[in-house]
């Protein structure tokens, strides 16, 4: 009897390159990353935060994993079948494979095929709220499941056998594989998933790896993963965060072995090999909730903007082309070559103000400001955008520079008028990222468009190029109406120490997978 004890990629990035760094952690080849939180949920299929991403990557392991050349390889099945329709897959585990306990312990408790169907009725159960059940929305029966309108049992994930799981699909979603590659795809077994008693991948003791790394320690000072020395294979994995070296650079980091690898912001010269990325897009934001309610208004002061915004010196920003930044994927197809050009058309921006100050008044505009987070390097452009408004339409606004914490919490609240502001696409979404101008999503500028919630709900039941174009359909509607207008996307990379080789990192993922990763 089996004892029983689960950004989506948007780019992979593979680095190889050869040196030895030591006093990183403990074990002679370890690697360190700064974590903005220590990761503080490990259940995968509802893990979301970064670090607890991250960390899942690392710990466990589905049917099928990529590896240093983008290439979809076995992981804990020996093969895989594909029907001709492909709406079918056959999947066939290994035989003999068990969960690791922390410190490495052994245990008795079979990975079998039973594992992921529960896994997979865990995503569709609506008290999990998992992030990843919109990626398997192919599964047949996905959304009545969900909806509780069908028992789980009708899920089309079943288990043959011991060793076969079969996936049925109502519709062929080309980017299958790449979905199980997710954290949310990735084994639980339902009786030690019972026992936790609602603390499963809350701790150490409630959490069990089927990857090739294991929980070593789990504390207040990070999370410290490790697996079996086997040659220059990383076999330390140290998540931690940057309490002591807060003032260094990421070169600096590096150079001092305080980490391995590091997001860099600056444009500073460096010898180190680094990868370039954007994941924000800097926009003009209008509060719907102001005198900005007037569309007419907003796309008079959008136009004049965009003619006016000069990318900022530097080094750190490139005009953006649109508000999803490039290099993001939608069910593995790139989402900006598929969706499209979401470039508004030119407007006669005279004329629109006109028309927009027939029902507004000079006191309307009596409050107005052009809110900045200070230190940024954006308040020369604003002043510049600033400056055109006056010269155009006469009105003469401030630009108010705040401190970023406040900036956060104002722009949180509502409490703007106008904000030049940081969007970022976290976890590396489209969806996420447009759903923050619904109310559901957090009402970012007080936009409140019937079709684009629509829309963007129906995107959540969509795959493939129907998905993408559903998601640019919003973004074009968003940018059209003018509620935000990307200006600038902010270039970041990251730096690696010498000596890493086959890392696996996907900024938007977010991924950053050690399991083919050396140290020479």
């Amino acid at each position: 009897m089996k004892h029983s004890l689960i950004r989506f990629s948007a780019v992979v990035l593979t680095i190889a390159f050869v040196f030895a760094l030591t006093g990183c952690g403990s074990g002679s080849n370890s690697f360190t990353w700064f974590v903005d939180s220590i990761p503080a949920n490990l259940d995968p299929q509802v893990a979301s935060a970064s670090a607890d991403v991250i960390a899942c990557e690392n710990l466990y392991s589905g049917l099928v994993r990529k590896d240093p050349s983008g290439k979809y390889e076995p992981a804990l099945c020996e093969r895989w079948e594909k029907s001709s329709d492909g709406l079918t897959y056959t999947f066939y585990l290994k035989d003999g494979l068990t969960y690791t306990a922390a410190k490495g312990n052994a245990t008795d408790y079979a990975i079998t095929a039973e594992d992921f169907v529960f896994a997979f009725r865990r995503l569709f159960r609506a008290e999990t709220n998992s992030p990843y059940a919109v990626e398997f929305a192919a599964l047949e029966n996905s959304a009545a499941v969900l909806a509780g309108q069908m028992p789980e049992s009708a899920l089309g994930v079943t288990a043959s056998g011991p060793l076969t799981l079969v996936f049925h699909l109502s519709s062929a979603d080309d980017n299958f594989l790449e979905k199980l590659t997710l954290p949310g795809a990735m084994p639980c077994d339902e009786e030690f998933f019972n026992s936790t008693r609602g603390t499963y991948g809350l701790n150490a003791s409630s959490s069990l790896s089927s990857g090739s790394f294991y929980i070593y320690n789990w504390t207040a000072s990070g999370l410290f993963l490790r697996r079996a020395p086997s040659g220059s294979l990383i076999d330390s994995l140290r998540l931690v965060q940057n309490t002591n070296s807060a003032g260094q650079s990421a070169a600096e980091l590096i150079a001092n072995e305080k980490c391995s690898a590091a997001p860099d912001d600056t444009a500073a010269p460096t010898t180190l090999t680094s990868l370039s990325y954007s994941d924000t897009t800097w926009s003009l934001l209008f509060n719907c909730s102001s005198v900005f309610a007037s569309t007419e208004l907003r796309q008079a002061l959008a136009s004049a903007a965009r003619g006016a915004a000069e990318v900022p010196d530097g080094g750190l920003y490139a005009a953006a082309n649109g508000l999803v930044p490039d290099g993001l994927t939608v069910d593995g197809m790139n989402y900006r070559d598929t969706a499209g050009d979401v470039t508004p058309a030119a407007v006669d921006a005279r004329a629109l103000y006109l028309t927009a100050r027939q029902t507004l008044t000079t006191s309307d505009f009596n409050k107005v400001s052009l809110m900045v987070p200070a230190g940024s390097g954006v308040t020369s452009a604003a002043e510049e955008i600033n400056g055109v408004w006056q010269k155009e339409f006469s009105l003469f606004f401030s630009v108010e520079e705040v401190d970023e914490e406040t900036f956060a919490k104002r722009l949180a609240e509502g409490d703007y008028t106008i904000a030049l502001a940081p969007i970022s696409a976290e976890g590396g979404s489209v969806y996420n990222m447009l759903n923050q101008f619904t109310a559901a999503g957090g009402g970012l500028t007080g936009y409140a468009d019937s079709l684009y919630a629509t829309q963007l709900q129906a995107s959540t039941q969509a795959t493939g190029s129907s998905r993408c174009r559903l998601l640019g359909d919003c973004e074009r509607q968003l940018l059209n109406d003018d509620v935000a207008v990307p200006l600038f996307a902010q270039q970041k990379r990251l730096l690696i120490a010498p000596g890493i080789r086959n890392l696996i990192f996907d900024p938007f993922g977010p991924v950053l997978d050690l399991t083919y990763t050396t140290k020479e």
